[in-house]
């Protein structure tokens, strides 16, 4: 008898340990994305949840100095549980009158796994505008009316775009529009045409072509049916600029067949323009970034608002960068400029955005330090942050960069999520860095939901 109730006691004080532990750990706070509010301050999207509890979505605007605009948690726009889904990317996108277009992931109930898209408005003051739901979300850009334009797949995996204007109306419709591209694209990009409408790129799985498409601010397709052959041949990971003139700057990686013909045994980074109208402008096999080295893969890039463009690579993990003029030609190094000597034993994350005045701005995640870091570099390709770039934060522990947008005064703000430990509990951070490459917002940065 005696020996049961001792029993059944430890299992009680084991019971209502586990569950002090549980409600007494901190929650995560995830996966915030970030955009300027184009008055020198910026507004964020992030997540906060425990472990097999609701997540709750919130929304603050940051001030130039760092301030909290809308109270100390921000705005709660919306709850979801964990179920299913994956990791999903949390999207801001600027409104151009200081509010933003939010677009977040929720699950309504535990059962079924399901989830549904959400995008929504809040405005300056912090009041929501409108909430849609929309079919899904792979990338998102600003129309230049206060609108944003959304890429996604329909079923059978074929890339859509869908448009939301400033009003929450679907002026192209709330399915979208269907590109007519080849199914199973294993990699999307999308950028402005800067005329209201947008153009995305894609690798076609198992075809060995890289196209691209443009959609005009009505919802007309532009180009050719299947989209502009950018490349033929074996190729990934397409990125793609607007040239400021209704084309696009595209740079992708070629991969280089084996002797034998099985796989590949390389690599090389190429870049490619197509101007309004559809026309391929630097030859069949585009202009040469990086060729004969070890393996340059993942690149990203930037319109450098003259045409051109910056792409960053990287190679033997650290981080380069090359730009190029409207016609191809490269204006810095033949070599490319070595924005960051890697030292650690993973490859870097890495994030880029434009500074606004012809150069770039370049965060990623130092391995050796587990900080975060960034860099600016000049339409010269100068280096303005120091020879290995700045600090963004001196928070120690496990890092990974989320998002950047630049502050339109050649500063960036920049996100993040930090734990002591994989594994651990997340907290996010977010950083102003100006121009000169100045910490604003503290020694550590903002810690949000704190």
């Amino acid at each position: 008898m005696w020996r049961k109730i001792i029993v059944s006691a430890l299992i009680i004080a084991i019971l209502l340990i586990a569950s002090c532990v549980y409600f007494s750990n901190p929650p995560s706070v995830d996966r915030p994305g970030i955009t300027s509010d184009t008055s020198g301050g910026s507004i964020v999207i992030y997540e906060v949840y425990k472990i097999l509890r609701k997540h709750d979505f919130y929304v603050q605007r940051i001030g130039p100095e760092g301030d909290f605009l809308w109270g100390e948690k921000g705005i709660l726009i919306g709850s979801g549980y964990k179920n299913g889904g994956g990791i999903f990317t949390l999207h801001a996108v600027g409104d151009g009158s200081g509010g933003a277009i939010v677009i977040w992931r929720s699950h309504p109930q535990r059962e079924p796994l399901e989830y549904v898209n959400h995008a929504t408005r809040v405005d300056s003051e912090g009041n929501i505008q409108w909430r849609r739901d929309i079919p899904s979300i792979e990338e998102a850009i600003a129309d230049g009316s206060g609108g944003v334009i959304i890429t996604f797949s329909e079923f059978d995996e074929r890339p859509c775009m869908l448009k939301i204007d400033s009003k929450g109306n679907f002026p192209w419709g709330k399915d979208g529009v269907s590109l007519s591209l080849c199914r199973y694209a294993s990699c999307r990009d999308i950028a402005s045409d800067n005329l209201g409408g947008a153009i995305i790129v894609q690798d076609i799985a198992g075809e060995d072509i890289i196209s691209a498409q443009r959609v005009d601010s009505e919802g007309n397709i532009l180009w050719q049916r299947g989209g502009v052959q950018v490349f033929v041949g074996p190729a990934e990971s397409p990125q793609v600029a607007g040239d400021g003139s209704g084309g696009a700057l595209v740079a992708y990686m070629r991969n280089i067949p084996c002797e034998d013909g099985i796989g590949s045994c390389g690599s090389d980074i190429y870049a490619q323009r197509v101007d309004a109208e559809g026309n391929i402008l630097w030859g069949s096999d585009g202009v040469p970034v990086r060729i004969g080295s070890p393996n340059p893969c993942s690149p990203k890039i930037v319109a450098d608002g003259a045409g051109g463009a910056i792409i960053f690579f990287e190679e033997n993990l650290s981080i380069y960068a090359q730009r190029l003029d409207p016609n191809g030609h490269k204006l810095w190094p033949e070599d490319a400029i070595q924005v960051w000597k890697g030292g650690g034993h993973s490859s870097p994350y890495y994030s880029v955005a434009s500074d606004g005045f012809g150069g770039a701005i370049i965060q990623w995640c130092d391995g050796e330090e587990s900080a975060e870091r960034a860099q600016r570099l000049d339409a010269r390709g100068r280096k303005l942050w120091g020879l290995n770039g700045t600090l963004v934060s001196n928070t120690q522990g496990w890092h990974s960069p989320q998002a950047i947008s630049e502050d339109s005064c050649g500063g960036a703000f920049i996100s993040w999520i930090a734990s002591k430990f994989i594994g651990d509990a997340t907290s996010s951070y977010v950083q102003r860095i100006d121009a000169q490459g100045n910490r604003l917002w503290g020694e550590k940065g903002i810690l949000l939901n704190g």
